[in-house]
């Protein structure tokens, strides 16, 4: 009896893992808002504190870090969609006008997902984080559980 249940619950400890990780970091490219271009990241998604962290890899670029909150978050795009979003904010002047970005959007490889937020001064503004597809099935479930919202595409 006492081997058996030994061997249930190590079964049912493979299955299921003891701590489920509530927070996850992926390497991508994000749009640094500095200087306009994508530079390599790290996008923090925490789903259990509801915040996404950006952080960029060179040093060069810290002061382009952010953090956002959940209430932040307006709005997740991927797609022609996301492609909207970054143009729209282009024109109205959120963005600098970026060669690269929409031209970015087009690759097949990758999957870029667009982010609207509410800045501390309640503008809106619109981020861009591109990851390779094969990582960004696991990204977008992330995102869509972190802030509640669905992405459009």
């Amino acid at each position: 009896m006492n081997k058996q249940l030994i061997a249930f619950v190590s079964a049912i400890s493979l299955v299921i893992p003891a701590n489920i990780a509530l927070a996850r970091t992926h390497g991508a490219h994000c749009l640094n808002n500095n200087n306009g271009e994508l530079n390599q990241c790290k996008v923090n998604v925490d789903i259990s504190g509801k915040r996404l962290d950006i952080t960029f890899d060179k040093e060069e670029y810290q002061d382009a870090n952010f953090t956002l909150r959940r209430d932040q978050i307006t709005e997740l795009s991927t797609g022609d969609y996301a492609k909207t979003q970054v143009r729209k904010s282009v024109a109205s002047g959120i963005l600098s006008p970026v060669s690269g970005i929409i031209n970015a959007i087009d690759k097949q490889a990758r999957i870029q997902i667009a982010i609207v937020y509410l800045d501390e001064q309640n503008n809106e503004n619109v981020t861009l984080v591109d990851i390779p597809s094969r990582y960004a099935l696991l990204l977008r479930q992330e995102l869509e559980t972190m802030t509640g919202l669905k992405i459009k595409s």
